[in-house]
């Protein structure tokens, strides 16, 4: 069993725990700046950094944003020494209990790690979108990355898809 913890302090050791497990899951590129970082958990009511536990031990984080009526997923991580034990299924299905609509960003399947990625999020019942999506650079003179969108609970149009991408550049990225 999993249960989600929100984290609102980033003093916390909870809060240290899911940076330094952010910072060594993904690459510079795919977050913003821990000063950023911090600020979003002390101050943005719509951005939720859930801690993962099972039985009572860390094992990892989800990062999401509630905007009205998506689920935005921003990160989503395990302790590299307990992934494939089902922790991160087991974190999506937590969310999956309250959020009816979820995307999140993948990388485009060019390796054996990313095409696994996507089949990961697939089991979890989320369909990838084939429709071409960047995201855009996190910071100043960060660098943009091609992704692509997967969804859970969404009817995928070009429409949705145009309005899920424009919500997210403007609520997530600021654009």
């Amino acid at each position: 069993m999993i249960t989600l913890t929100r984290i609102t302090n980033p003093e916390s050791e909870e809060y240290r725990f899911t940076e330094e497990l952010l910072t060594t899951a993904f690459p510079p590129d795919e977050y913003r700046s821990l000063a950023h970082q911090r600020g979003n958990v002390a101050d943005k009511q719509e951005f939720h950094l859930m801690l993962a536990c099972h039985k009572g031990e860390p094992v990892g984080f989800i990062a999401y944003w509630n905007l009205k009526d998506i689920c935005y997923v921003e990160h989503l991580a395990t302790l590299p020494a307990l992934r494939g034990k089902g922790h991160g299924k087991r974190i999506l299905e937590e969310l999956q209990k309250s959020a009816r609509k979820i995307v999140l960003e993948v990388e485009k399947p060019t390796d054996e790690l990313s095409t696994r990625r996507i089949a990961f999020y697939r089991r979890a019942g989320f369909e990838l979108c084939p429709t071409p999506y960047t995201q855009p650079a996190y910071r100043k003179g960060g660098n943009t990355v091609p992704m692509l969108l997967m969804f859970h609970g969404c009817n995928v149009t070009e429409e949705f898809f145009e309005s899920t991408k424009n919500k997210i550049y403007k609520n997530i990225y600021n654009l």
